[in-house]
């Protein structure tokens, strides 16, 4: 019997607090942060999205050497315009363009509400329309970030030839020597180091790369007596091309390619005309120098133009300006973001190319906030 009137109090404890519950008539609240001093018992702080572009950008280095002997390449190797000078060329080799979100600092408010029960609040994070201020936040970035060139500084030419530079050489001289009451001229054999010329220190090398090519070619004909095989004549073939190239660049020069990559962000808004078109200098570039900050005149602008197709105009009886103070129960603000066409051009050519959606673009607009509530 007990148990049965205990039961029975639980049940009808239930009903009543459900039956209370009902009861409540929820009121939630949307006020700009700027406008709330005295925050109530129930309250929750959002942010509206903006959108940041990151433009990535890989640019090739190509230096030029020239080789010790390239005024003779055409002489003694019959190889013509070899490089006559050290050079750098830089090219952009590849380009992308990406965005993402973070807290928009213009766009905090406080949600009031009177019921602690507020969690579905949450779900509209997934679409993109409200993003909560406890989501970690990207830092404010500006600018570029521009990673130091590699130089080559090394020496680049060590194996000039198998012959030494400096040789001995005898040489007759004449020297005065006074013989009984008379001077006369007598040969004194002298030796002495020279320097071999430039000339002569190429035709050499020249030589030696003849002589290379002609060893192969006896390798690979079956010319010499005892004939390699299996990876041993692999390895002395490729020995031989690695001579000869190596070789060859003292008069050919040699060419390094180094790949640089840069970051750059930008976040839509700043600089926006009346027709929509926003543009922006993001860096300049030079053949020569490569990326160069926006400031620096010696490289031609590459320029970041966003056109906004503005597909929620049609929301402009609706929308208003949530940063008024005023506050409106029963209201949310959340934003519909705008379409907008990204190009980044080199001067007037377009060398990357996309579509975006941009938060600050659209319109805020109001949501009710019993749209929240299951």
């Amino acid at each position: 019997m007990r148990y049965i009137f205990a039961v029975l109090l639980i049940l009808a404890g239930l009903t009543w607090g459900c039956a209370g519950s009902r009861g409540i008539e929820h009121r939630t609240s949307a006020t700009h942060v700027s406008e709330t001093s005295h925050p109530e018992k129930y309250t929750l702080a959002y942010s509206l999205p903006k959108t940041t572009l990151k433009v990535s950008v890989e640019a090739s280095q190509i230096i030029t050497r020239r080789g010790p002997y390239y005024q003779y390449a055409e002489r003694y190797l019959g190889i013509s315009d070899v490089p006559g000078r050290d050079d750098t060329e830089w090219r952009i080799s590849n380009v992308s363009i990406d965005s993402y979100q973070e807290a928009d600092p213009d766009h905090y408010y406080i949600l009031a509400t009177n019921d602690r029960h507020v969690t579905n609040f949450f779900r509209l994070d997934a679409e993109g329309f409200i993003l909560p201020v406890n989501q970690r936040q990207l830092p404010e970035l500006a600018g570029s970030i521009i990673p130091g060139r590699a130089d080559i500084k090394d020496p680049l030419f060590t194996d000039l030839s198998i012959h030494p530079r400096v040789v001995e050489e005898t040489r007759t001289v004449m020297r005065v020597v006074r013989q009984d009451t008379a001077f006369v001229n007598v040969p004194v054999l002298q030796r002495q180091s020279v320097t071999k010329s430039l000339e002569a220190k190429a035709a050499e090398v020249a030589d030696l790369i003849f002589e290379l090519r002609s060893n192969r070619f006896k390798l690979l004909s079956g010319d010499l007596d005892l004939f390699p095989d299996g990876k041993a004549l692999d390895v002395i073939v490729n020995e031989f091309a690695r001579l000869e190239k190596e070789y060859l660049s003292l008069f050919t020069g040699k060419v390094f390619e180094i790949q640089h990559e840069f970051s750059f962000e930008y976040t839509p808004g700043k600089n926006v005309m009346e027709n929509g078109t926003e543009y922006t200098i993001l860096f300049r570039f030079s053949d020569s120098e490569g990326i160069l900050p926006p400031n620096d005149v010696s490289g031609r602008p590459i320029s970041l133009e966003l056109r906004n197709e503005m597909k929620t105009n049609r929301l402009e009886r609706i929308s208003m300006a949530p940063a008024s103070g005023r506050t409106d129960p029963g209201t949310l603000f959340y934003r519909i973001p705008d379409v907008a066409g990204v190009q980044l051009k080199d001067e007037n050519r377009t060398i990357s190319s996309r579509r975006v959606m941009v938060n600050q673009y659209g319109k805020v607009v109001r949501l009710p906030a019993d749209f929240l509530w299951e």
